[in-house]
């Protein structure tokens, strides 16, 4: 039988729960769900919630519907898109975010140092420019940002990279318009993560894959800093 197991929003505890059955093999790929009456009655919620729960699942390719015949596992259960694990009422956590970040990204800097072409320097110069003359306007300037990382990972030549990248920056949209804010009440402004940045391009464009991760790790740890967050020591 279905059983809830984590303390998060309802629906995101019926998902969570749905998706423990479709992996330990209860609920197999092309197989009927239950019905909302049979899941409201096992999980001891309402159906509005059962509703929520398999309308996210269909969204994201778990489940399809069979008109006149309910929903049924689809035969790709692990689904098409991917979510972040709820947190705090569906607000990513930003450690966690900020450490994946600092593993990918750093590998990310030294792969581009190996690979960047001309292209990529110069819309990384164009994105510190951009930075640079509109430090006091924070959209601008996180979106300057936002570019500069993203040139970075198309320097990447990866294009599964490249849209795993362009996903958790939608995730981080609003922690960096707050890390410029912040940096801006600091002494120096944003001074310091231009620096930074400025450092992470001389070591892209020096092709120093070993210096380009090393820069890309202070920086992330830096901005991490910025949001109030200490980043968990990794040995």
């Amino acid at each position: 039988m279905l059983q809830l197991e984590r303390p998060d929003t309802l629906v995101d505890r019926v998902v969570s729960s749905i998706r423990s059955e479709i992996r330990a093999g209860r609920l197999a790929a092309s197989s009927r769900l239950p019905t909302e009456h049979q899941l409201a009655e096992q999980l001891s919620v309402s159906r509005s919630v059962i509703r929520e729960a398999v309308a996210q699942l269909k969204a994201d390719g778990v489940l399809v519907s069979r008109r006149g015949d309910g929903s049924y596992i689809s035969q790709t259960p692990a689904g098409q898109v991917f979510r972040l694990p709820g947190a705090r009422g569906g607000v990513p956590d930003l450690v966690q975010m900020f450490e994946m970040r600092l593993w990918i990204e750093s590998q990310a800097a030294a792969v581009a140092a190996a690979r960047r072409r001309p292209a990529d320097l110069q819309r990384m110069r164009r994105a510190i420019k951009v930075m640079d003359d509109n430090a006091d306007d924070f959209a601008v300037s996180s979106a300057a940002d936002v570019e500069f990382h993203r040139a970075i990972a198309a320097a990447c030549r990866n294009d599964y990279f490249t849209a795993f990248h362009d996903f958790l920056g939608g995730q981080l949209a609003q922690a960096r318009l707050a890390a410029w804010e912040n940096s801006a009440r600091l002494s120096g402004g944003a001074r310091s993560a231009q620096a930074e940045h400025r450092a992470l391009y001389a070591a892209i464009a020096d092709a120093d894959s070993v210096r380009a991760g090393d820069c890309a790790r202070t920086h992330l740890q830096a901005s991490a800093l910025r949001l109030g967050i200490a980043l968990p020591q990794t040995g």
